[in-house]
């Protein structure tokens, strides 16, 4: 990855982590403030996605490094801008919990920052993996993914049989419930990014 690329990808990723960050503190306060400066980081997510796509397209170009040189960093980009689509998605519920005064049970409270607090280091150990291609450092992140993913099915799955059981309260069950897919989303999604950034690292 030339250092051009890779500053390009460390903008979107610190933007991300920091738009991240302030999603997790409106979801721990549910404060109008942290989600509109959430909202104000989006821009600068845009921003910093959009300049990135469009370098990586005009490298592309037959006369620049071609197409199957853009190809998976294009897919990164694509991994990225899919964060930013389930980030977007949590910042709806949570604006819609504000508005309808709509608590979680301590429980509830409990696992989805468990989840939000996992997403969040795996987040932050990204502009490290794209700086480094450290292989134990993806492998790491990998390990660290399928056990999240395992917790956060685990509430789900849960959440749903005590829902079924009535001792959830149906108003607060799908904003709980998406909030735990678009983190799962997250996750996932920087398990796409780690390998992709794996497979361009030099064979040794």
């Amino acid at each position: 990855m030339d250092k051009e690329v890779e500053e390009k990808f460390l903008q979107v990723c610190r933007s991300e982590i920091k738009m991240l960050e302030l999603i997790f503190e409106g979801f721990k306060t549910l404060k109008e403030k942290s989600i509109q400066e959430a909202e104000q980081v989006r821009e600068e997510v845009q921003k910093y996605s959009s300049e990135l796509a469009n370098f990586l397209i005009q490298k592309s170009l037959p006369h620049e490094k071609g197409k199957e040189w853009a190809k998976p960093y294009l897919s990164m980009a694509t991994s990225f801008d899919r964060m930013t689509h389930h980030m977007e998605g949590m910042l709806d519920r949570l604006k819609t919990m504000l508005k309808d005064h709509i608590l979680f049970s301590d429980r509830a409270v409990k696992e989805v920052n468990d989840i939000f607090q996992g997403a969040m280091d795996l987040l932050e150990s990204l502009p490290d993996l794209i700086r480094t291609r450290n292989k134990l450092l993806a492998q790491h992140i990998g390990e660290q993914v399928r056990s999240l993913l395992k917790i956060g099915n685990g509430f789900s799955e849960e959440h749903e049989e005590r829902l079924i059981q009535g001792v959830c309260m149906p108003k607060s069950s799908p904003l709980y419930l998406g909030l735990l897919e678009s983190l799962k989303g997250i996750i996932s999604n920087i398990l796409e990014v780690s390998g992709k950034i794996v497979s361009l690292s030099p064979k040794s």
